[in-house]
Formats: C-alpha cells, sequence, structure tokens
C-alpha cells in the first residue's frame, strides 16, 4: 500500500499543481484580454482624431462601429462643408449672367453695327488711277513675256549651233564617219 499511498500523494501533488497552472493561465489570458481592450480603446480615440496629413496618415473622425455578429453600422454626419455655399451661390449667379447677358450683349452689337457709317464710294479719280496701273502692269506683263521667249529661242539657237560644231569638228568620233 505504501505505493499507492505514495502513487495517490503524487497524483493530489500533480492535481493540486495543475489547478495553479490553470489559474496563473487564466490570470494571464485575463491580464491580456484587459491589455488588448485598453489598446483598442486608445485606438479608436486615435481613430476618432486622425485625419489625412501631408505625409499619408489616414484616419476617420468617425469610426464604424461593429455589433455582435458581423453587423457594421458607419456614423453619418449631415454636415455641409463651408465651401459648398459661395461655391453654389457663385455657379447659380454665373448662370444667371448667362441668360440676361447674352441677349443684351448681342442686341448692343446690333445696334453698334447698325450705326456704323456705310462704307463710302471710291473718289473716281482715284478709280481712275488705280485702272491706269492695272493697265500698266498688265503691259508690262506682256512685254516682259515677249523678252522671256526671246532669250529662249536664242538660247535654243545658240544650242542647236554649238551641237552642229561638235558633229562637224574634224577631231570628234562623229566627223570621221
Amino acid at each position: 500500500m505504501s505505493i499507492a499511498l505514495l502513487f495517490q500523494q503524487t497524483t493530489t501533488q500533480t492535481q493540486a499543481e495543475l489547478r495553479d497552472n490553470i489559474r496563473q493561465t487564466v490570470r494571464e489570458a485575463t491580464q491580456a484580454a484587459e491589455e488588448a481592450a485598453r489598446q483598442a480603446a486608445a485606438a479608436a480615440k486615435a481613430a476618432h482624431r486622425t485625419t489625412i496629413t501631408t505625409d499619408g496618415v489616414i484616419t476617420v473622425p468617425n469610426p464604424p462601429v461593429v455589433f455582435p455578429g458581423g453587423t457594421i453600422q458607419i456614423p453619418v454626419r449631415n454636415e455641409i462643408p463651408p465651401q459648398v455655399e459661395p461655391i453654389s451661390i457663385a455657379f447659380f449667379a454665373m448662370i444667371a449672367i448667362i441668360v440676361v447677358g447674352l441677349p443684351l450683349m448681342r442686341a448692343i452689337a446690333r445696334k453698334i453695327d447698325r450705326s456704323a457709317p456705310a462704307t463710302s464710294a471710291m473718289p473716281r479719280e482715284v478709280r481712275d488711277q488705280l485702272q491706269q496701273i492695272s493697265q500698266s502692269v498688265d503691259a508690262i506683263a506682256i512685254e516682259v513675256e515677249r523678252i522671256s521667249e526671246g532669250q529662249r529661242f536664242t538660247t535654243k539657237m545658240l544650242a542647236d549651233k554649238q551641237r552642229e560644231g561638235t558633229l562637224m569638228s574634224p577631231g570628234s568620233p562623229a566627223g570621221h564617219a
């Protein structure tokens, strides 16, 4: 029986150690869960205050709330940014100016066109001088054409005469034929 008693004492000691180990593990798990909860709360606070910055940090002013079962609720802010009001007023003012101003500007432009003096007829002396200059330019063009035709004829005659001279020269191979 001493072995059985020894075995029972060992089992009792092992059970006591096992209980102590379980209690220690539960305490550590509870502390870890509390620490995780504190970190999550700090992260939620930080996320609530964070904004987009030039160095790339992006934060959400109202983080989404996750309910048990996976349902997500995103808080909605019904605020209009302050820049929207002046932009919308400027847009509608521009449209009103275009609708009213365009026909008004057309009417003013037509009135200016009607009141402009009509082009006056050219005086007879100026017209006669222009006609005389036109006739002179035509005559000069005809004379230049005649001169260039004479030049072409002379060049052709000289070229033909030179060809005949090379054909008839005694030193050329064509002259021996």
